[in-house]
């Protein structure tokens, strides 16, 4: 008997430990796959920036279990009103939403957004690596992460290298002047340069007789996004969109200065500048007829692209011209558009949403900023430390670090978008008026006396103390950056 006992102990403890082994397994498993067979599905504005999404479905259902279920892509223009309209309705239609940091303040302020702290501490987003501006402005508020970083955009300064460098020109330039050609450090010297290359058909550039008009600058004049174009000027001289008691600050004398900056650079511009969008504005400079744009991040790689562009090897890049403060130059580079990554309240799987949102701001990221495939820009550290990724896009290695260190420089100077509830409203009021006056249809100081007049009858219609508090959960972070001076 006690040899059968011994006997029976023994398979007994064997099979406890092939037991064991097993759920070992499993668990390994487990942790290898934390979320298998959870549907996600994800929303954003249509197009190439959703791309990545359908490129890592595979990979992430490999290393997560998530299953990518639907990617569900809208207009533009559309993606406000698709998510408010979500958001009211409360259905939990999405997981992962994509959006323009502009509308973080209210989503997350209106209690639309979860925040992301808690998910932050157990899955790393690395935000360290991350540009101070779209860390801080983008994906914050009232000092809680609300999104995950997607897209960089910030406006930069791009100009002809090969005309900056011309000897007949800078020896003109500078018996002119009386200083020597470089790129502008303040607006004043921006409308110099300007000026200076503004030349006629058949006048002399660099050694060549021109076949046209050519001219020294052009900017983003046309309806829509012209109101960032004047916040660069607007923030380097110290101005803010309303006081504390959000009486508005956009009529002030720092905001009239900047709209007659902005309207003078008109005088050295295309004739046609009040119609140039993203697209025109590209074009003029692409196609060699301007000496310096100011753009989104990506017109640098567009440059080098030979099937649209003229002045391959010949396009620089440099910080946003600021104002001169005491011993200093003030920059502010608006940050239009942009993208960032957040769970909507109503997710059905938060957690799974939060992996998905994080594998891709952080893990693809750098391949996603330095494809030409999607019109995402870089806004990590590591992005910028990286530039043999993006040599291929830029001409060569030493051209994509320009590049980079550049972008970091203005997004590390980034100027906050209004990010408040009604945001939209109060920007389509700003653009239209700035519009009235790069047109001569009114004054800059008549145009931004109404646009305050205008700004207070949205406060009052959307509740002033609720827009008060929410502003004000936004001021604490730009004192914090020293944006409000």
């Amino acid at each position: 008997m006690l040899r059968i006992s011994r006997r029976f102990a023994l398979v007994v403890v064997t099979m406890l430990a092939i037991s064991l082994l097993s759920l070992g397994g499993i668990a390994a498993g487990q942790s290898r796959k934390p979320f298998e067979g959870i549907k996600i599905v994800v929303f954003g504005d249509a197009g190439q920036n959703l791309k990545p999404f359908e490129w890592y479905k595979d990979k992430i259902k490999e290393e997560s279990g998530i299953v990518i279920d639907q990617v569900v892509g809208v207009p533009f223009t559309s993606v406000y009103e698709k998510l408010k309209t979500e958001f009211v309705a409360q259905t939990g239609a999405y997981d992962v939403v994509v959006f323009y940091p502009a509308y973080l303040g209210e989503f997350a302020g209106l209690g639309y957004l979860m925040p992301l702290d808690d998910f932050a501490k157990k899955y790393d987003p690395k935000l360290d690596d991350v540009s101070t501006g779209v860390r801080e402005l983008n994906c914050k508020y009232g000092g809680k992460l609300y999104a995950l970083p997607y897209d960089g955009d910030v406006l930069n300064l791009y100009y002809r290298k090969d005309l900056f460098n011309n000897a007949t020109e800078k020896a003109n330039f500078k018996k002119q002047f009386g200083r020597d050609l470089k790129v502008p450090e303040t607006w004043e010297e921006f409308l110099d340069i300007a000026k200076f290359f503004t030349r006629k058909k058949g006048d002399k550039l660099a050694g060549e007789t021109l076949k046209e008009d050519f001219y020294g600058s052009a900017e983003l004049a046309a309806r829509g996004f012209s109101y960032a174009w004047w916040l660069a000027r607007f923030g380097s001289l110290g101005g803010v969109y309303f006081d504390e008691d959000m009486k508005p600050l956009i009529n002030s004398e720092k905001g009239v200065k900047a709209l007659e900056l902005f309207k003078e650079s008109l005088k050295y511009s295309p004739p046609d500048v009040m119609a140039y969008g993203y697209e025109e504005l590209k074009n003029a400079y692409l196609e060699g007829k301007v000496a310096m744009v100011i753009q989104w991040s990506d017109i640098q790689k567009k440059a080098q692209d030979p099937r649209i562009s003229k002045i391959e090897n010949r396009s620089g890049i440099a910080a946003v011209p600021g104002s001169r403060v005491g011993d200093k130059i003030v920059r502010s580079a608006p940050m239009p558009v942009g993208r960032v990554l957040a769970i909507p309240r109503t997710a059905r799987h938060p957690e799974a949403a939060y992996w998905v949102a994080r594998y891709l701001s952080v893990e693809t990221s750098l391949h996603d900023v330095s494809s030409s495939e999607t019109g995402l820009d870089p806004y990590r550290k590591s992005h910028y430390a990286n530039p043999k990724s993006f040599a291929a896009l830029l001409g060569n290695e030493e051209a994509a670090k320009e590049y980079l260190d550049i972008v970091a420089v203005n997004l590390e100077n980034a100027y906050p978008e209004l990010n408040i509830p009604g945001a939209g409203n109060y920007q389509d009021v700003l653009d239209l008026y700035i519009n009235r006056a790069l047109s001569g249809e009114m004054t800059p100081k008549a145009a931004l006396d109404a646009v305050a007049k205008e700004w207070d009858q949205i406060t009052k219609k959307l509740g002033a103390a609720r827009q008060k508090e929410i502003y004000l959960k936004a001021v604490e972070t730009w004192k914090a950056l020293g944006i409000w001076q």
